[in-house]
């Protein structure tokens, strides 16, 4: 399955580039630029659980606590949020989806 081009982030639009961002590196948030940047070097599960990582860097950004985190704390969050999402996401995803389409 193919990455969103545009994600909204608490409406904020972010465009999404799957691209080489360098060694070492699977996503980067570029906040004031409205972009996430994920490598082309990475499987299809690691392009989607970046994608979650670098969405809370975003979420971040646009709420402002970007601008008052140290990186250190801001990273925490990250990868907390990224692996928390993916393990509630796994378990109810499907009805949570089914749901959230059920009230539209």
């Amino acid at each position: 399955m193919q990455l969103p081009q545009v994600l909204n982030v608490l409406g904020v639009p972010f465009r999404i580039e799957v691209t080489d961002i360098g060694e070492d590196n699977w996503g980067e948030t570029v906040g004031w630029k409205r972009r996430i940047q994920i490598s082309n070097d990475s499987d299809t599960r690691r392009l989607w659980t970046t994608l979650l990582h670098e969405w809370v860097h975003a979420v971040l950004y646009v709420n402002g606590a970007a601008n008052i985190l140290p990186n250190e704390v801001e990273e925490i969050i990250a990868q907390t949020m990224e692996h928390a999402l993916e393990e509630m996401l796994l378990q109810i995803g499907p009805r949570l989806l089914a749901t959230l389409n059920e009230d539209k």
